[in-house]
Formats: C-alpha cells, structure tokens, sequence
C-alpha cells in the first residue's frame, strides 16, 4: 500500500466540512500548470479573504486555485466540478489558493444532509447531475444502434472519396 493508494482513499472517502477559509467553490475551467479558475461566493468567506480577492464586493468573485501535488494523479477536476478551496493564504498575486478536496457525488450528499450545501449552488449541481445522466444515455442508445454516424469514418485520415466508377465509364472517357 503506497502513498497514492492512501490519497486516493483520502479523496474518495472523507466528508469535508466547509469553513470561512475553504469554502465550497465551482471550477470554472482549467487554466494550466495545475491551476484551476474558481468562482466563490461572498457570502461563504471571511470579511478579510474578501478584501483580498474580491475588490469590487460583487456577489460572486474568481480567483485561480492550485491543486496540490499529491491529488495531481489521482483526481481530475472537470469544468462545472465544485472543490473546496482554501483561501486562507495567497500564493502569488493571481493564485488566490488551494484546493482542499474534490467534491464527489457522496461528499455533496453529506453536505445537504447536514445542512452546509449553500442553497446558491443547488441549481447547479442538478444541472451538473442531469448532464451527467444524459450523457450515460447516449452512450447506452450509441451501443444499441449500428448504423452509429460517428463511426461512419475517422476524421484524422484524409477522406479519398468512394470509387464507384465502373470500367465502362472508364473506357467512355478515353
């Protein structure tokens, strides 16, 4: 049993609980060397994190997080995902925190549960459940069927056209 097993365990298996300083955020896309765009609500952070981060005191601000290097093979962060950010310190002028912990599907349920999913982000974790739920669909209607248009040809190889010209027609042009 190696660190990553522990770490996958860790991830998979804790039920975070969200604090002022490591709010539950929405990933906004990926950015690059393992940062992630993150949007946070005021309303969740302390009055300090939001002097830091949020200038304009809208409702709703964004800051780029980190993902640690120990969650780096073993969690992937999609668009549209919810984390926990820790925001209680600043890495760089742009890079406004960390990211605590990937929320997974288990982990958002304990959270309603006790009461700590803020009512703001409940729209969006049903339209992300009901993306997901399509998804599984067409994959399940794309096995069922054979006459699948994307497997009509592979976009990667230069399309040569069918040949369907016969010797007769050959010999007519001559």
């Amino acid at each position: 049993m190696g660190r990553g097993k522990y770490t996958a365990q860790e991830a998979l298996e804790t039920l975070p609980e969200p604090t002022p300083t490591c709010p539950v955020a929405r990933v906004l896309g990926p950015r690059g060397q393992h940062l992630h765009e993150i949007a946070v609500l005021q309303s969740l952070t302390t009055p300090e994190i939001n002097q830091r981060l949020n200038p304009t005191s809208s409702a709703w601000f964004t800051t780029l997080a980190q993902l640690p290097p120990k969650y780096r093979s073993v969690v992937w962060v999609k668009r549209g995902s919810f984390v926990l950010a820790n925001l209680s310190e600043q890495f760089t002028d742009k890079v406004g925190g960390e990211i605590a912990q990937v929320l997974m599907a288990e982990q958002v349920k304990h959270l309603k549960q006790t009461g700590q999913w803020p009512d703001q982000y409940e729209a969006m974790w049903e339209q992300m459940m009901k993306g997901q739920a399509g998804a599984t669909e067409v994959e399940v209607q794309s096995e069922e069927s054979d006459d699948d248009p994307l497997m009509a040809g592979n976009p990667n190889r230069q399309y040569l056209g069918d040949d369907e010209t016969t010797d007769d027609e050959d010999s007519d042009e001559e």
